[in-house]
């Protein structure tokens, strides 16, 4: 399959320079290769098309190619690696092609250190933006020019309401619903999607007033003083530009309202991880409780996504109170299942001052989550 799409992008290079575009864009592909591939393996022309766009990208990123061959990678990292590198100019799409197929296989491809292609896709969006700040930020101004607000008629009295939005806003929209709807009490019967729902509608109709929510946004101080331009992270939306964290965090209020609380959390240039904050009590404070958080971004389960600021996760005292203290160095994210199973017979947790999280298996098997890195330099190593 791979051989398959090399010869058919050495046939369109000649398209493809003129062009300017992606070499695996749709305009530049053989507009009925897929129909023969489904012909050949007795597939759906969808199924064609998409085992064709893999091998596509396989054959632009060589590096990308060996590591599939190589069982470094799957077919569907493949594909994440080659959407993400694509707006990319080639040179630089190879470079960030070869660190994205280390940091999937984790360093030297050593069992334990792999990451999901959810965790590379975030990681790589970062590394995007960082590669060319400058036409990353074009594209963000392009990208916003497109925000609109779609309704649809229904069936049986509903329609649907459907916005493209700035990112931000738009997570400010998601705290404010789940703040108002986590505040209706538990003697509420309707469901947390109805809840929203109904919230929404209120607002937008003026019958209530939205509450305080708070927005984090995370840059390294080298970013902050204008020494780099690497990008900033905003928990619930992702990487951002550093143009956009220079307005978010340089106006009264950055487009988003009054309501809004901004809060700025350094990352350490050299690590990207922040800063340890300890307490002489069992439950964490608000201020440590965000920190901890901020630092984990998600669930600290190997290739668990669940993100830290949803409901249901808890701060887990990797070594328990007393024996361990009240302190980001002890303390983790897991959402409930993985708290619950963190406390199962057979499972055991360490925690090192770095933010190293280190599973054990009940067949002994060691694997390993590391602290969000915010500022991302080079892929973390596997311990």
């Amino acid at each position: 399959m791979v051989e398959m799409g090399r010869r058919a992008r050495a046939t369109d290079q000649a398209e493809v320079a003129a062009s300017g575009k992606p070499m695996w864009s749709r305009e530049c592909r053989e507009e009925f290769v897929p129909d023969e591939i489904g012909v050949l393996l007795a597939c759906t022309k969808m199924a064609a098309s998409i085992k064709y766009g893999t091998a596509c990208r396989a054959a632009d990123l060589p590096v990308a190619g060996q590591a599939w061959r190589a069982g470094q990678i799957d077919a569907r990292k493949v594909t994440v690696i080659g959407e993400q590198v694509a707006s990319l100019d080639p040179v630089t799409a190879q470079e960030v092609a070869a660190d994205a197929v280390d940091y999937a296989a984790g360093q030297g491809g050593r069992p334990g250190g792999g990451r999901t292609a959810s965790q590379l896709r975030e990681w790589l969006r970062r590394k995007v933006i960082a590669a060319n700040p400058d036409a990353a930020e074009e594209r963000r101004r392009r990208a916003l020019a497109d925000r609109r607000v779609v309704i649809t008629p229904g069936d049986d009295g509903t329609c649907e309401l459907w916005a493209l939005l700035p990112g931000v806003q738009g997570r400010q929209i998601q705290q404010t619903l789940t703040e108002l709807a986590n505040g209706m009490g538990a003697d509420d019967a309707r469901s947390m999607d109805q809840r929203r729902a109904d919230t929404l509608v209120d607002l937008l109709l003026g019958r209530t007033e939205p509450p305080a929510v708070n927005v984090r946004v995370i840059v390294s101080a080298d970013t902050l003083t204008g020494r780099a331009a690497e990008p900033g992270w905003v928990p619930g939306v992702g990487p951002v530009t550093a143009t956009e964290v220079g307005e978010l965090i340089g106006r009264d209020d950055a487009g988003l309202g009054p309501q809004v609380t901004f809060r700025r959390l350094l990352a350490d240039p050299a690590t990207g991880i922040l800063t340890d904050v300890a307490e002489k009590r069992y439950r964490p404070s608000a201020a440590l409780d965000r920190a901890v958080r901020a630092r984990d971004v998600t669930c600290r389960f190997p290739g668990c996504r669940r993100s830290a600021d949803s409901p249901g996760t808890d701060l887990d005292h990797t070594t328990p109170w007393p024996a361990g203290p009240t302190a980001a160095a002890n303390l983790a994210v897991l959402c409930r299942r993985h708290h619950r199973l963190k406390h199962t017979a057979g499972w055991k947790a360490r925690l090192d001052a770095s933010g190293l999280m280190t599973w054990t298996t009940p067949t002994g098997r060691h694997f390993h989550t590391h602290p969000w890195t915010y500022t991302d330099p080079d892929p973390p190593p596997d311990g």
